[in-house]
C-alpha cells in the first residue's frame, strides 16, 4: 500500500515529538533505576531479519529496560534532521560532544568504510547514531548501528536471527498474504538490509565478528531472548516468566 509523503512526514515528526518527551519521562527512568547501575552497558544495538521477532524483542527491552528505542524511521529523521540532530549534540556535556566528533573522524578516516552515495547522509547517520549512544539508556534498531558503534565497550551488540522458512511463515501471517507471494519480498527486505550495510559501512551483515549475542528465534521465544539478553544487560534485575508452550 503506497502512502503519501505528507502523510509519512506527519507520521514521523508525530513520532518524533513522542520521542523527545520519552527522553525525559520520569516514569520509565524509574523502571529500571535499581538495577540500572550495575550494568556494565549505556546502550544495546539490534540487528535483525524480518520475520525473525526481532522487533517484538526490541519493544519488549524498551518497556522491561525503561530503555528508549530508537526504529529506522526515528534514526532517519534525525539523521536528515539538522536541527534536530545539532540538538541532540549540544544537550550532552563537552567530554561526550568530543566522543561523538571523535568516532565520526575515526570512521570517515578509514579507507575501508568510504560510504557510497550520499556522505552527508553517512556523517549525519554516524553522528546520529553515536549521539543517542553516548546520552545512554538506548536501544537502536537496525540501520548498521552495530558497525557504526563497534569502539565502543558500553554497546551490547545482539542480532535476532532464523531461517528462512520460519521467518516466511510467520511474515505471511502479519502480512496476510500467501507463502508463495511473501517470498520475494522477504528476500527483497533482506537483500536491502545486506545492501545498506555494504554502502554505508562497506562490511557484511552476516559478519559474527560485530556481534556478541546472536539468537536463532527458530525455537526460542521471544522471552526466552529476552531473558538471555536482560541477564547480561543488567545481571541483578529479574528475569520474566516464560509462558508455557
Amino acid at each position: 500500500m503506497e502512502h503519501s509523503q505528507p502523510d509519512i512526514t506527519a507520521r514521523i515528526s508525530e513520532r518524533q515529538m513522542r520521542l523527545w518527551n520519552a527522553l525525559h519521562s520520569t516514569e520509565r527512568s524509574l523502571h529500571a533505576s535499581e538495577h540500572a547501575r550495575s550494568s556494565p552497558y549505556r546502550f544495546l544495538t539490534l540487528s535483525r531479519d524480518e520475520g525473525s521477532l526481532g522487533d517484538e524483542i526490541a519493544a519488549e527491552l524498551s518497556r522491561l529496560l525503561g530503555w528508549h528505542s530508537f526504529d529506522k524511521e526515528i534514526v532517519n529523521y534525525i539523521a536528515e534532521n539538522n536541527h534536530v540532530r545539532e540538538e541532540l549534540v549540544r544537550q550532552l556535556d563537552e567530554r561526550s560532544q568530543g566522543l561523538v566528533h571523535e568516532t565520526i573522524l575515526r570512521l570517515l578516516r578509514m579507507p575501508e568504510n568510504t560510504p557510497f552515495g550520499s556522505v552527508e547522509y553517512h556523517a549525519s547517520l554516524i553522528k546520529t547514531l553515536a549521539a543517542l549512544a553516548t546520552r545512554g539508556d538506548a536501544i537502536l534498531v537496525g540501520r548498521g548501528a552495530n558497525f557504526a558503534l563497534r569502539w565502543s565497550s558500553q554497546g551490547l551488540h545482539v542480532r535476532i536471527a532464523g531461517s528462512v522458512e520460519v521467518r516466511l511463515q510467520r511474515v505471511s501471517v502479519s502480512w496476510q498474504t500467501p507463502p508463495e507471494k511473501a517470498r520475494p519480498c522477504l528476500m527483497a527486505i533482506d537483500a536491502d538490509r545486506r545492501s545498506f550495510i555494504r554502502h554505508h559501512f562497506s562490511q557484511d551483515f552476516d559478519d559474527l565478528r560485530y556481534y556478541d549475542l546472536v539468537f536463532n528465534t527458530d525455537h526460542l521465544s521471544v522471552e526466552q531472548v529476552l531473558n538471555s539478553i536482560i541477564s547480561v544487560v543488567i545481571p541483578q534485575m529479574p528475569l520474566i516468566e516464560t509462558k508455557a508452550s
